[in-house]
């Protein structure tokens, strides 16, 4: 689907819902206080890290921006490259100075949570973006709050994804036949790579879009015309683990063929 990116991990108290409880009023056993926690602290992050963190991370905006709008392989690799350092260093940052049970965050503290979860946003939205993968981006956004809960960004991706995970018949009334898939994409989303379907003795393509837990889905069927796939049949219906299986409907080229 894409690169399995190295992201930075987060360790200690940071990643454990130790933090989560810290962020709140603060947990016991959570971790040292006064004398001893100023003794066990480890060294704070140099300004020079910082500065370099927050020239990058908008370097890395300004770099997806394009991209998002002419896709470059060079610079996609690049860009890539460059957000595998950021992850690694920004993790390394969060772990030199954890957050310390009864102390309030600094600002650099909740600042660079902030950064991680933007990251893990922009994760997130990939999987969802390239592979149709709600669940993968869902299971992201939980993992993010666990250590910024009060982040309003995290909590309204959860609920968008958490809305588009299953297909509605509102949002699947809007496919026409017609359309060509990159239409289709921006009206209902990318399906998940594991429910694209190719039919080559029928040469037709089909999206399967889940509509519950229990294994329904509705489908868009593709077929070449002029030379590119176009809808020629939607079908909210398609799927239903209380019928048998149906096979591809047939494209309207063998239709009028069967009917002459």
């Amino acid at each position: 689907m894409h690169r399995r990116r190295p992201r930075g991990r987060l360790s200690g108290p940071i990643l454990t819902l130790c933090a989560t409880l810290l962020l709140a009023a603060g947990a016991p056993g959570c971790g040292p206080r006064g004398e001893e926690a100023a003794a066990a602290r480890p060294g704070t992050a140099s300004q020079a890290e910082w500065s370099w963190l927050q020239r990058t991370e908008r370097q890395l905006g300004e770099r997806r921006t394009r991209l998002a709008g002419t896709p470059d392989p060079r610079l996609q690799k690049e860009t890539e490259g460059l957000a595998d350092e950021f992850n690694r260093r920004l993790a390394e940052f969060l772990n030199a100075d954890p957050p310390v049970q009864g102390e309030p965050l600094k600002p650099s503290q909740k600042a660079a949570l902030r950064m991680k979860s933007e990251e893990e946003i922009h994760l997130a939205r990939t999987y969802i973006e390239r592979g149709g993968d709600y669940q993968r981006a869902i299971d992201i956004y939980k993992e993010a709050m666990l250590v910024d809960p009060d982040n309003p960004r995290l909590k309204e991706e959860l609920a968008h994804a958490e809305a588009r995970r299953y297909m509605t018949l509102e949002v699947f009334s809007q496919a026409r036949k017609g359309m060509d898939q990159d239409e289709v994409r921006r009206l209902l989303g990318q399906p998940n790579l594991n429910n694209v379907r190719a039919y080559p003795d029928r040469d037709v393509v089909g999206w399967f879009y889940p509509r519950d837990t229990g294994g329904t889905a509705a489908a868009i069927w593709f077929h070449k015309e002029d030379g590119r796939l176009v809808v020629y049949l939607t079908d909210f219906e398609a799927l239903n683990p209380q019928s048998p299986p149906q096979p591809a409907p047939p494209p309207p080229s063998e239709t009028r063929r069967s009917a002459a």
